[in-house]
């Protein structure tokens, strides 16, 4: 049919018709229309059918509107699934009811051209066929709101319980950091009690050189000690303000960890444990050298100062062409399970059914805390000096720092009376 051989006034049914050929190019108009509007970036990068998306059924409701035919879908459910394909896509609620005008508008200009095809079109039935776009294009339009209403309390609602949960993760965390630094305080307390009490036997009379010499070892060692819990103190802090830089160079991981193991040697043989190193002679990589090594070497020194007995096992390797690895694996007691809780925490590790030691090593050691030391005298020495912890989870968050500064992660595994791994990776290139 054309407007030149019409005689008589067009029905609802040749005006469906008319929308109905006209569907492919509507569709394509609208999206030229949505492409054209600049706060509407995203749409450009739709497929063809992911524009679409379900416009075509709201197109089939309006047909079946205009010719009074049951509806078989819904147009606020099928523009609710609209909506969720939009959120989906990135679309924000203005964006999504702005492309549904420009469908609006697309299809008034289609009734414009037809009554311009067909000027003897009753003016009431292209009143009818308006109104029918309006109301089926609004409640499109309110499935839409109403979906991304529901959307966006239930986004709000799990921003707030992430949110809490994280409240409730930092105080857990600040809570076991607090602990941390009260055994650290408590460790000096028992290293500045060994030194008060072997200052106070040194002046007693009738000491042979023997008994002498050992307190004035113990006087050293204990200052020692406190020397260096003092200075990884410093450390944290400074590592915790953000002042430490990287030096990024190519770096020999393979020499410098090897290196390590062999100067550890003398330590290890003095406390009668076996110490082996097992990696690659020579693994380059891009790193701060400064920074890797005081990683490798406090993890090395805290195994070997912990295991009692048995055998201490530094291993390094290539994983694939990005990261590398090491470790560092004793058969000492284990972490105390206030400090295997903090690096829980913080460090967040895995454990699998593969894990290294056993399935079951998320489980902390329980270990009790030591009571208040007090001034010792004569043999107490000995036992007080056992008993001092020196700084060990100082030490570890010092590593945790220094290995985010690197991009490195760690994995954390302990079992009572079997021992601990701790396994950390890092990029090979620093920047990838």
């Amino acid at each position: 049919m054309t407007a030149s051989d019409s005689q008589s006034p067009p029905s609802v049914t040749e005006l469906v018709t008319y929308l109905f050929t006209r569907r492919e190019a509507i569709l394509g108009n609208w999206r030229i229309t949505c492409e054209q509007d600049p706060t509407l970036g995203k749409i450009s990068a739709f497929t063809r059918e992911e524009f679409d998306n379900l416009m075509p059924i709201i197109l089939n409701i309006l047909e079946d509107r205009l010719l009074h035919k049951p509806q078989e879908e819904s147009p606020m459910l099928t523009a609710h699934n609209h909506g969720l394909h939009r959120w989906h896509k990135g679309l924000t609620l203005v964006e999504t009811m702005q492309e549904l005008n420009y469908l609006t508008q697309i299809l008034y200009q289609e009734v414009q051209t037809y009554q311009t095809l067909f000027p003897q079109t009753d003016a009431n039935l292209l009143l009818q066929v308006q109104r029918e776009i309006a109301q089926v294009m609004s409640e499109a339009i309110n499935g839409s709101v109403q979906k991304y209403d529901e959307l966006q309390r239930f986004e709000a609602a799990s921003r707030a319980a992430t949110l809490q949960q994280a409240i409730e993760d930092m105080d857990e965390l600040t809570l076991q950091r607090g602990n941390m630094l009260r055994s650290s305080s408590h460790d000096l307390r028992s290293s500045f009690s060994i030194i008060s009490a072997a200052t106070h036997l040194l002046k007693m009379d009738g000491l042979d050189d023997g008994e002498r010499d050992q307190y004035i070892d113990m006087l050293g060692r204990n200052l020692g000690n406190v020397q260096s819990l003092l200075s990884n103190l410093m450390d944290l802090s400074r590592l915790e303000s953000g002042t430490e830089t990287l030096q990024i160079q190519r770096v020999d991981v393979g020499k410098l960890l090897t290196e390590l193991v062999a100067s550890a040697q003398p330590m290890a043989s003095e406390r009668r444990l076996v110490l082996q190193g097992d990696g690659p002679a020579s693994l380059v990589v891009e790193t701060d050298p400064v920074k890797l090594q005081r990683i490798a070497q406090n993890l090395l020194i805290n195994a070997l100062k912990y295991t009692r007995a048995g055998f201490v096992s530094v291993t390094w390797i290539q994983e694939g062409e990005y990261r590398w690895l090491f470790s560092v694996q004793d058969s000492g007691p284990g972490l105390p399970s206030t400090l295997a809780g903090l690096m829980g925490q913080q460090l967040k590790p895995t454990v699998e059914m593969t894990s290294i030691l056993s399935p079951n090593t998320a489980e902390p050691v329980a270990v009790h805390p030591a009571e208040e030391p007090k001034l010792p005298a004569g043999g107490q020495l000995d036992q007080l000096v056992k008993r001092s912890s020196q700084g060990e989870g100082v030490g570890l968050q010092i590593v945790k720092r220094l290995c985010d500064m690197l991009k490195g992660n760690m994995d954390v595994e302990t079992i009572p009376n079997r021992g601990t791994m701790i396994r950390v990776r890092m990029p090979i290139h620093l920047d990838s």
